[in-house]
């Protein structure tokens, strides 16, 4: 099993571990543990050392959150164990069922959310073209007003040029691919905040498949990237 090179970033993570952060985004983080011992061990600490740091932490305290990152510093440091942990937060995660190899291709607790099509991916209906080889799943679903559903790009498929007006992430289940930040194997998570120019394009032999996440509205560029 590879291990995650892309994680998400560190309020993310507190968010999680803490239950503050909103449920749609929550989804992404738990099925990303299931790939991500290091994550895990995070989120673990996170919990068993940092509980009633989050309870004196305004939910809208930017300043604070950095605080609680710099005091994290130094006791993940000392803290985090070579041994794996238990996922937080995922009562039937098995790491083991994230290798599309070796088992269905998506972990719990995405899976569960799921309809088989999606999981076993055919070209039954279960999948709308938007692009040549680019194609969005029928099943979407809005969290907290996080709209989520599946992104699946076939090889050398360039998903069409655009700028986002929030944030936007992308967890790979199966294949990869590549944009102008890097590049992004099963398990890895990309994040992209407002006012980001994006242009992935499917980096596999087999098609890429990725949980995601959108708030707010992409806008279309053109050639001269302008919007169109």
């Amino acid at each position: 099993m590879t291990v995650p090179f892309h994680h998400p970033d560190e309020q993310l993570l507190i968010g999680y571990a803490s239950g503050q952060e909103r449920a749609g985004k929550s989804l992404l983080v738990a099925t990303h543990l299931a790939h991500c011992p290091d994550c895990r061990r995070r989120v673990s600490t996170y919990e068993s050392l940092c509980g009633s740091w989050f309870e004196e932490l305004p939910g809208d305290d930017h300043a604070g959150v950095d605080a609680l990152l710099d005091r994290m510093d130094g006791l993940l440091t000392a803290t985090l164990a070579p041994a794996e942990m238990k996922p937080a937060g995922l009562s039937s995660a098995n790491p083991a069922s994230a290798n599309p190899g070796c088992g269905p291709l998506v972990p719990e607790p995405l899976r569960s959310w799921l309809p088989e099509a999606i999981d076993t991916p055919t070209d039954d209906g279960s999948w709308r073209k938007i692009s040549t080889g680019v194609w969005l799943s029928d099943w979407e679903r809005t969290l907290s007003g996080t709209r989520i559903c599946l992104l699946r790009m076939a090889s050398g498929a360039p998903v069409p040029a655009h700028r986002h007006t929030a944030d936007e992430l992308l967890l790979v289940l199966r294949g990869a691919f590549s944009d102008e930040y890097g590049h992004y194997a099963v398990g890895d998570v990309a994040q992209y905040g407002a006012d980001t120019d994006h242009h992935a394009c499917g980096a596999s032999e087999e098609d890429c498949i990725c949980l995601f996440l959108l708030d707010g509205d992409l806008i279309f560029l053109g050639e001269d990237g302008h919007p169109l």
